[in-house]
């Protein structure tokens, strides 16, 4: 089966990714169940959560109907088949890897994807399909203190999300490793359909 995967900085915003992104669905937009996964949120410290108001209205902007949208936390058991896609919020990249692995839900969600549920990742959620979080030390706090800091290897690369601000550390780091680094602009994105990449 093939992996269908968007990686994004702050959601589906313009509209080449849309299109492709609906090209990813096997059913009409209004019919489809999300699982949003808002992990990430909860290891943040920051009190301004404008942003994630925001982006949840550019979900409902796809043409997603509210009540098909189920927000989990990963604090009980779930069937994700029962999903046509995964939304994975942006937030503290660190709480996030480290909570997935904690739940084991790391097997969950490569069964998932492997099995072509649509993937969307935005920040957080992005950086952690990558091989490797290490690069968001630089950005996210590590209170959880992470030691491995190997991704889920979703994607043969290096996520890094928000690069229209991050340009010089871009360089850096291309410089320093040897993986292909996504540098995803803020209303740009990734997908990966069925083994190809386009960067929109």
């Amino acid at each position: 089966m093939s992996k269908k995967i968007v990686l994004t900085s702050c959601g589906i915003i313009n509209e080449n990714l849309k299109e492709e992104f609906y090209k990813l669905l096997d059913k009409e937009i209004d019919t489809i169940k999300v699982l949003y996964i808002t992990t990430a949120i909860d290891g943040e410290d920051d009190s301004n959560t404008s942003w994630i108001d925001e982006e949840f209205k550019t979900i409902l902007d796809l043409g997603i109907k509210k009540e098909n949208i189920k927000e989990y936390k990963m604090d009980c058991e779930i069937d994700l088949s029962l999903y046509d896609m995964i939304y994975m919020m942006g937030g503290n990249t660190f709480y996030l890897l480290k909570k997935i692995r904690d739940t084991k839900f790391d097997i969950k969600l490569k069964e998932a994807i492997n099995n072509s549920i649509v993937y969307v990742g935005s920040s957080a959620g992005s950086i952690i399909l990558g091989n490797t979080v290490e690069l968001a030390l630089t950005y996210d706090k590590n209170e959880v203190n992470l030691t491995d800091f190997k991704g889920l290897k979703l994607i043969d690369g290096i996520v890094v999300p928000h690069a229209n601000r991050k340009q010089e550390f871009i360089a850096e780091k291309r410089e320093r490793y040897k993986d292909k680094i996504y540098a995803i602009n803020d209303e740009h994105g990734v997908i990966y359909n069925n083994n190809e990449i386009k960067e929109l």
